[in-house]
């Protein structure tokens, strides 16, 4: 058992199990690269950890490969020594170390790795990427991801079909657009926000789970006669979304960001194929904009205000899920007086929004951006917080 069973105690012994299991990581990353180094024809460091350590192929990939780089990116690997950030954020830093300068990695993402949780700065991570890269690295990645597609089929020991797809982001965000449009579709069917308090169980309910709707939503689509569609007009956080700046549209010189709304970048033949067959919205950021400033006349963001908000956050500011998976949150809660505005909103996803309601996780604003993060509360709640 813990030595201290206090809310406190145990936070703090999570901290340090963290800083150790880091260090353990650190450790494991040098013993993969000595490994590789040893040239004796023997087994590489992927198969030895992967024997050795016990763990899937795909772990021991992922171990292999950030081990390559970290004798490119010294201070990240001190930093994971020391348990100042993850073996996750290593994985993260070792990725973009393929497609920038390890250098600048080493540099300027290090900062972003020590503040923040690792799947958020992933996502800021591929964003610093994009920001970094030239038009002709996105263009020869998404080439290649576009090659490597594929899908494969097998029946599991149980006797069950399984699919396995793999996509290039542009695919799958519209292949991910339409499913999540039928799952909706579906979650109306099934009753919508009636179907029971948040966390109940489905089988409480007596109706489906969000996995069994989810497979019967990809069921209707591969099945749905052609040139039918279902007459559900979809949600804007349920299309396929591209975010571009008005520099990248006024030139032609691959200035500016263009990107999905999870922050993959679009190469410039790619934004210029969506444009022929896409709808194009302004987004205006400064300014009392009236689409985006409705005070108190509505609790709901405002379709405008949702794409002002999928543009800004990207996704949840918590945990950095996808915008589609996403709840407008009033930052100055509504039933305090707080208006339905751009600036008085953020996305956040059903978990973090549950966390923040009852579970007494803050809104903190970020220094450097002015944009805002969950962290949690210091000690245990006393009350729940008001919605």
């Amino acid at each position: 058992m813990p030595s201290d069973c206090s809310r406190h105690g145990l936070v703090a012994e999570i901290a340090l199990l963290s800083a150790a299991q880091s260090a353990l990581d650190a450790y494991r990353l040098r013993v993969a690269a000595a490994i590789d180094a040893l040239g004796d024809q023997g087994l590489d460091a992927a198969e030895v950890v992967r024997s050795a350590g016990r763990v899937s192929s795909r772990a021991a990939r992922r171990v292999s490969r950030t081990a390559a780089h970290m004798a490119k990116l010294p201070r990240t690997a001190e930093a994971l020594a020391r348990g100042v950030i993850t073996g996750e954020h290593a994985d993260v830093m070792a990725d973009a170390a393929k497609e920038i300068d390890p250098i600048l990695v080493d540099a300027e993402l290090l900062p972003m790795a020590r503040r923040e949780a690792t799947d958020l700065f992933a996502r800021h991570a591929r964003d610093w990427v994009a920001d970094n890269g030239t038009d002709a690295d996105t263009a020869g990645r998404h080439e290649r991801q576009h090659k490597r597609r594929s899908t494969r089929s097998w029946t599991d020991r149980d006797g069950m079909r399984v699919w396995l797809a793999r996509l290039d982001p542009e695919t799958a965000a519209s292949v991910a657009a339409r499913l999540d449009t039928e799952y909706e579709r579906l979650w109306r069917l099934d009753g919508g926000r009636d179907l029971g308090h948040r966390g109940q169980h489905p089988s409480h309910t007596g109706t489906r789970s969000p996995e069994q709707r989810m497979a019967d939503a990809f069921i209707a689509l591969i099945t749905r006669p052609a040139g039918t569609t279902a007459d559900t007009q979809p949600h804007v956080r349920r299309q396929m979304l591209s975010i571009v700046d008005l520099t990248r549209m006024r030139t032609d010189g691959h200035h500016g960001a263009a990107g999905l709304a999870d922050g993959t970048p679009l190469p410039q033949n790619a934004l210029e194929r969506l444009a022929c067959i896409s709808d194009i919205t302004g987004v205006i950021f400064d300014g009392p904009a009236q689409p985006i400033w409705v005070g108190r006349t509505s609790r709901s963001a405002t379709i405008a205000q949702w794409k002002a908000l999928i543009a800004r956050d990207r996704g949840c500011i918590g945990c950095g899920i996808d915008p589609n998976r996403c709840e407008a949150h009033h930052i100055n809660p509504w039933n305090r007086g707080g208006p339905t505005d751009i600036d008085n909103l953020v996305l956040v996803c059903s978990r973090c929004h549950h966390n923040i309601h009852d579970r007494g996780m803050q809104l903190t604003r970020q220094h450097d951006d002015g944009g805002w993060t969950i962290t949690p509360r210091a000690g245990p709640i006393t009350h729940r917080a008001a919605a």
